[in-house]
């Protein structure tokens, strides 16, 4: 299958994966130069939470190093989860990651270790078409991501199941060839 273009409709999450997952992982995405959330991570964090107040998933990955200024993502993200109402042992974190690749292969090793197998991945929609989708699918190669529009309170938003390998069919070559969208 070729990758959805991100303005075009995109197809609802089959019922299979309309239910809850494992953990919820949300992507990384830089603080403000003084430290202080950015609109970005605001947007992400909200969206994880209704996620989980919809019955996706009750524990998450926040993913992300500090890559574009000296705040980690990770720690952002989850201070945000937690100033929401998550508590704290909900939170895995994940501070290592520089780019999207790194944030789903150091994610997977915290799925491995906890035994999880299927993940509900947040982050913005052009994020998960163009990166997210190539870098699991074709660099990480531990799983595969799938993008789907989710009826959350009858609102569709945009993210991504991601289950690990050996559960569903791996990636060919092909698709990775035809998944090489500019970015």
């Amino acid at each position: 299958g070729s990758v959805p273009e991100p303005y075009e409709d995109w197809s609802g999450a089959p019922e299979c994966l309309d239910t809850e997952h494992d953990v919820i992982i949300i992507l990384g995405c830089p603080s403000q130069e003084d430290g202080a959330p950015s609109e970005c991570q605001q947007r992400r964090v909200e969206l994880a939470l209704k996620f989980a107040g919809a019955g996706y998933g009750e524990h998450f990955i926040t993913t992300g190093g500090a890559v574009h200024n000296d705040f980690v993502e990770a720690e952002s993200l989850r201070d945000l989860l937690i100033a929401g109402g998550v508590e704290g042992e909900r939170v895995h974190l994940e501070p290592l990651a520089e780019h999207t690749d790194e944030n789903l292969y150091y994610s997977s090793q915290i799925m491995l270790a906890q035994e999880w197998t299927r993940a509900l991945v947040v982050s913005d929609s052009d994020h998960l078409v163009y990166t997210a989708v190539c870098d699991a699918n074709c660099c990480v190669k531990l799983g595969r991501l799938w993008t789907f529009e989710f009826s959350v309170d009858d609102e569709p938003i945009m993210a991504a199941t991601y289950e690990l390998f050996p559960g569903p069919q791996p990636v060919a070559e092909s698709e990775c060839d035809t998944s090489a969208l500019p970015m």
